[in-house]
C-alpha cells in the first residue's frame, strides 16, 4: 500500500511516512482524515466509488470526532500512552542533529549510534529496525553502521540494509552512502546498493538518483546504474522502463540501459528481453541491443547467448548479431571470439562474422 501512496496525498508533508507510522495510523492511533482520503482513493476501483466510500467515512469520522469532544469535556486525563518499543527506542537514538552536515556530523556520537543498533541487529529484529533508520538515520551514522555491521560479522543484515536503503530510502541520502562504500567500505558494497536501485526504483526516482549522482561528480555510480537496469530486472519490467525513458526522450539514460543489457544479460534473459522489445513495436532499441553485445560483449559469454537467439527469436537477428561482430570489432578481439564460437560447433554464425568482416576491409 505504501508504495501506492505519494506525499500529494497529504496535506503538509513532504514525502510518504514510513511504514511503521502508516501501520500505527491503520490501528486507529493519531490517524489523519489525509490518509483516510487516501486509503480510499488508492482501494476504491473507480471514482464513482471513492466518492461514495468517502461520504461513508466523513459520516464515521465526523460522529467520532463528535464523541471524542464530549468525552473530553466529562474526563480530561491525557491518553494513556502506549509503551515504545525497541525499535522505535533505536530510531530516535540514529538521529544526528537537523541541520547537521554530513562533514561536520560527530564521529564519536554517530559511531556510538551505530555500535547500539548494530549490537541490537538479529534476524527477529532487522525487519523491524529498517524503515525507522530509513526515514530517521543521518547519511553519516548509515556509513559508520555498515562497517560495524561488517566489523561485527553481521554481513548478511548489512546486505539488507543496504538493499532496503537502495530500493526504499530517500533519495537524496542515497548519494553520499556510496561514495563512502565505494572508498572506505567493504569490497563490492556500492555495487549491491547500486543494484538494488536499479532493480526495484520507479523510473522517476531512478531520474532523480542518476541526476543527483551527476551533479555530485560521481559518473561512474550514474553510468553503473543505467547499464544495471538493464541487467537485474525481468524482461517485462526492464521493457516498462525503456518506454518510459524513451518517452521521455532521455537518450543518455536509454542508450546506457540498452548497452548494459547487451554486455551482460544473461543469453535467455537477453533473447526474452529482445522479443519483448519487438512485440512492443521499439525493434530499434532491439537491433541497439544486438549491436552492444556483438561490440563489447566477451568471447565466453557468446555460446549461451547465440544459442538463445537461435532458438527463439527471429532468423535475422543473428544475422545483426553477426554484422556488429564483423564491423566493430578489431581482428585482436575478434580471434579469441572466433575460436570459441569454432568449438562450441556455431560455424554459421562465425561464417557469417567473417563474411561482414571481409565486407568492411574491402570497403
Amino acid at each position: 500500500m505504501r508504495r501506492q501512496l505519494t506525499p500529494e496525498h497529504f496535506q503538509d508533508l513532504e514525502k510518504v511516512p514510513s511504514s511503521s507510522t502508516l501501520s500505527e495510523w491503520l490501528s486507529g492511533v493519531a490517524l489523519r482524515w489525509d490518509f483516510v482520503e487516501a486509503v480510499i482513493d488508492i482501494c476504491s476501483e473507480s471514482a464513482e466509488i471513492a466518492i461514495s466510500r468517502r461520504c461513508e467515512a466523513r459520516i464515521i469520522w465526523n460522529a467520532s470526532e463528535k464523541n471524542r469532544r464530549e468525552w473530553q469535556k466529562t474526563d480530561p486525563r491525557p491518553e494513556v500512552i502506549r509503551p515504545i518499543s525497541s525499535e522505535q527506542l533505536l530510531t530516535w537514538l540514529a538521529q544526528v542533529p537537523a541541520g547537521q552536515p554530513a562533514e561536520q556530523a560527530s564521529d564519536i556520537s554517530a559511531q556510538s549510534t551505530a555500535q547500539r543498533i548494530s549490537d541490537f541487529v538479529s534476524e527477529e529484529t532487522v525487519s523491524g529496525l529498517v524503515e525507522g533508520l530509513l526515514d530517521n538515520l543521518h547519511p553519516r551514522a548509515w556509513e559508520i553502521l555498515v562497517k560495524e555491521l561488517r566489523e561485527q560479522g553481521k554481513d548478511l543484515h548489512a546486505v539488507q540494509l543496504m538493499q532496503d536503503l537502495g530500493s526504499r530510502g530517500d533519495p537524496h541520502k542515497i548519494i553520499p552512502i556510496v561514495e563512502f562504500l565505494r572508498t572506505d567500505g567493504h569490497f563490492g558494497d556500492d555495487r549491491i546498493l547500486l543494484d538494488s536501485i536499479s532493480k526495484n526504483r520507479t523510473v522517476r526516482d531512478l531520474l532523480t538518483i542518476i541526476e543527483a549522482f551527476r551533479r555530485d561528480g560521481q559518473n561512474l555510480s550514474a553510468y553503473v546504474i543505467t547499464e544495471r537496469i538493464g541487467v537485474v530486472r525481468n524482461a517485462f519490467s526492464t521493457v516498462e522502463v525503456i518506454l518510459d525513458f524513451k518517452e521521455k526522450k532521455e537518450t543518455e539514460t536509454l542508450a546506457g540501459i540498452l548497452t548494459g543489457a547487451g554486455k551482460w544479460r544473461e543469453g535467455k534473459a537477453l533473447a526474452e528481453l529482445i522479443n519483448q522489445l519487438r512485440a512492443q513495436g521499439v525493434g530499434e532499441c532491439a537491433d541497439l541491443i544486438l549491436m552492444a553485445a556483438g561490440s563489447e560483449r566477451g568471447a565466453s559469454s557468446f555460446p549461451p547467448m547465440v544459442k538463445a537467439l537461435k532458438d527463439t527469436c527471429e532468423p535475422g537477428d543473428i544475422v545483426k548479431l553477426a554484422h556488429a561482430i564483423g564491423s566493430m570489432r578489431s581482428r585482436l578481439r575478434l580471434k579469441p571470439l572466433e575460436d570459441t564460437l569454432w568449438k562450441t560447433n556455431h560455424t554459421d554464425v562465425l561464417s557469417l562474422i567473417r563474411i561482414f568482416g571481409s565486407v568492411r576491409s574491402d570497403s
